[in-house]
């Protein structure tokens, strides 16, 4: 957990991007050796003037996104096992570090199959469920609010999302629809209506199923914990990160689906803007408070429905990034980093980009011309990626090794660079990542 300093209310944001970065640098770990401690700090060091857009001694080979599932197929790992069987991931996951030395931790993939089996949860599918075994997961979408209740969403959001939608994505979760409108409990009488669900034998039995689902997560996480740990300890740092959405993605991904929200901009447009601007205090306060509990000093923004090939310029500055900018900002005074995994290209919003302050940002691109990325944004933020999971996948060795030199050159003046995956792949070969890993050792 972090812990805020006495004077955090007199501190400028960088001072408090500062205090959290300290924490999690310094963040206790118990190591398997003196050399795996040091190894542990050489590279906590090389990641942290990364972040500070200082010039490390290197440009860092991050493996982290991309590699997991390399790491454990390898070694037979299923899909099926990757979402119920967390305990076999353990042993492939030490090997692959202690094989392969990477920059970063390569952490594992927390997917509660078990859990999700339990509250009935259909906005995925996944291996051993509905997928073959072989398979990890697969996003369903849905339209779980029709457009005309944008309205009913921007009155209330958290009531929305309690009520209506954790129902729909989970019918277990149904008998929250029961519960009353908790803001209205000022009065002794008001007591009544807040418990007489508590009394109720579906909402009873919802609560059990809860509990045991609690339970079962709570004996998952303490697997992913203690791997974690291990890898930790055996000398390689992660950085801690919670996943969030913008406004425009939560309520497109989530709520309305890609389809609905697009046809949204041209049907409902000021119903749309309402519901982005009602969230945004919401997801605020809930990413403070979770950067807080976790000790996490940056939040990994998943950006789907903003790239190039979604919506037009005009269409992005009015509906996707004014009330993402209010959230960012807002993080950028809490100190905590917004890390943007920049899916498909962003080459016309690098100038969106580079209105926000010096140091708030993490750019992490997939498809995005990388060179004019470096022109635009690399005076002002850290800048990782591109290299291409499909090349990972099926190119050679010898495309790979030619595509992160490249990088390399591009970047070697550019503070803060880190070299990277543009996203997640299932398959490489050991070959393929050794030359992605070189190409910043030279």
């Amino acid at each position: 957990m972090f812990i805020r300093p006495d004077n955090w209310n007199t501190m400028s944001p960088l001072e408090r991007r500062k205090a959290r970065l300290d924490a999690w640098q310094n963040a206790p770990v118990q190591f398997a050796s003196p050399e795996a401690e040091a190894n542990y700090k050489e590279r906590i060091t090389r990641l942290r003037k990364a972040y500070d857009m200082e010039h490390p001694d290197r440009i860092i080979a991050d493996v982290s996104m991309g590699a997991a599932e390399f790491a454990l197929r390898r070694k037979g790992i299923s899909g099926k096992d990757m979402v119920y069987n967390h305990e076999k991931l353990r042993g492939p996951l030490l090997e692959f570090h202690q094989e392969f030395q990477p920059d970063t931790a390569v952490g594992m993939l927390p997917y509660p199959g078990k859990v999700m089996d339990m509250l009935g949860y259909n906005t995925y599918i996944w291996g051993g469920q509905k997928l073959p075994d072989n398979m990890v997961i697969q996003a369903v979408e849905g339209e779980y609010m029709t457009a005309d209740e944008y309205k009913d969403f921007a009155a209330d959001p958290t009531n929305f999302w309690l009520k209506k939608y954790l129902p729909r994505v989970m019918p277990t979760l149904a008998p929250l629809a029961m519960l009353a409108e908790f803001p209205r409990v000022s009065e002794n009488v008001d007591i009544i209506d807040m418990m007489v669900p508590f009394g109720l034998p579906p909402f009873q039995a919802m609560l059990r199923t809860m509990m045991e689902a609690g339970d079962e997560l709570m004996r998952m996480l303490a697997v992913v914990g203690q791997t974690g740990g291990m890898i930790a300890g055996a000398g390689f740092p992660g950085m801690g990160m919670n996943i969030v959405k913008t406004p425009f993605d939560y309520l497109g991904d989530t709520l309305r689906g890609t389809k609905g929200i697009l046809m949204d901009m041209y049907r409902h447009p000021k119903d749309l803007l309402a519901a982005t601007e009602a969230y945004v205090p919401v997801l605020i306060n809930a990413i403070v408070n979770a950067s807080d509990r976790g000790n996490a000093p940056a939040a990994m923004y998943v950006l789907h429905k903003g790239a190039d090939g979604f919506m037009s310029q005009a269409q992005f500055e009015k509906f996707y990034w004014p009330t993402w900018k209010q959230v960012m900002m807002a993080l950028y005074e809490e100190g905590i980093i917004c890390q943007l995994f920049i899916e498909g290209s962003y080459n016309t919003r690098l100038e969106n980009l580079a209105q926000m302050p010096d140091k708030s940002l993490v750019c992490h691109f997939d498809k995005t011309d990388m060179r004019r990325a470096k022109e635009v944004l690399s005076d002002k933020f850290t800048i990782a990626g591109n290299v291409p999971a499909s090349m990972m996948s099926t190119g050679t060795v010898d495309e790979v090794r030619a595509y992160c030199d490249d990088l390399v050159e591009m970047y070697q003046d550019a503070p803060g660079y880190i070299m990277a995956f543009g996203c997640s792949f299932e398959m490489t070969t050991a070959e393929k990542l050794r030359a992605f890993q070189d190409s910043v050792k030279k």
